[in-house]
């Protein structure tokens, strides 16, 4: 005796355009879970300004160009954010601000700078605000930085002066330094890629060093 078909056969054919369907509805949410979070990657050249300003003891008393250090050089900048939501994100920034040299701005003197050099660089962390407006985008920053300077300088040291001329001394300083960072810029993205220009400033050794930038970001997929 042969037991009857417990299971009906199902009429229904899986046609080319039914799997089509099928594969893209599988397809399209992997895509966008991919990079849920639009995080991207950056690069950027940087015309920056090199500021310190008198916020430690120092053995000839700030009585020289390190009493308001300020020289321009050229560094650069790479980043890494996430834009979540459209108004709303976060980046990490790493940036070299270069270095400056300043000679003795009065002379030969008793109790001065010979001559001065700063390099700046470091981190800073960002939550980002993105305008409402069309076509590019529009943004605000502000986070915390850590730079780390080092100094150098030769100065003729106080009170050790004899009348036939004093003997310059050195001075090498490593410091590392937290403060408040504040930034705005605009960027103009076609594909995964974009055009940024931004203006960073930021606090260090008593000053406020600041890069104006101009590069390029890659969004993931």
């Amino acid at each position: 005796m042969m037991a009857g078909n417990l299971f009906p056969r199902c009429s229904t054919r899986l046609t080319p355009a039914t799997l089509a369907a099928v594969l893209a509805l599988m397809t399209i949410p992997q895509a966008h879970a991919t990079n849920l979070f639009n995080l991207y990657v950056g690069a950027a050249y940087a015309r920056s300004n090199l500021r310190a300003k008198d916020s430690i003891p120092i053995p000839f008393g700030g009585a020289g160009p390190f009493n308001r250090f300020d020289r321009s050089d050229s560094g650069y900048q790479f980043s890494l954010g996430a834009r979540g939501l459209d108004l709303l994100g976060a980046e990490v920034d790493y940036f070299d601000l270069g270095s400056g040299s300043v000679p003795n701005a009065y002379g030969f003197s008793y109790f001065g700078t010979l001559a001065t050099t700063l390099s700046q660089k470091g981190e800073a962390a960002f939550a980002m605000l993105y305008l409402p407006v069309p076509v590019i985008d529009i943004y605000l920053k502000a986070g915390v930085d850590r730079i780390t300077s080092d100094l150098g300088a030769r100065f003729t040291p106080q009170g050790t002066c004899a009348i036939s001329g004093c003997t310059p001394e050195s001075l090498a300083l490593h410091a590392s330094t937290t403060g408040l960072a504040l930034g705005a810029g605009a960027q103009w993205k076609f594909g995964n890629w974009g055009l940024r220009a931004e203006y960073e400033r930021f606090t260090a050794l008593g000053g406020h060093p600041d890069l104006v930038s101009v590069g390029v970001i890659w969004t993931f997929l």
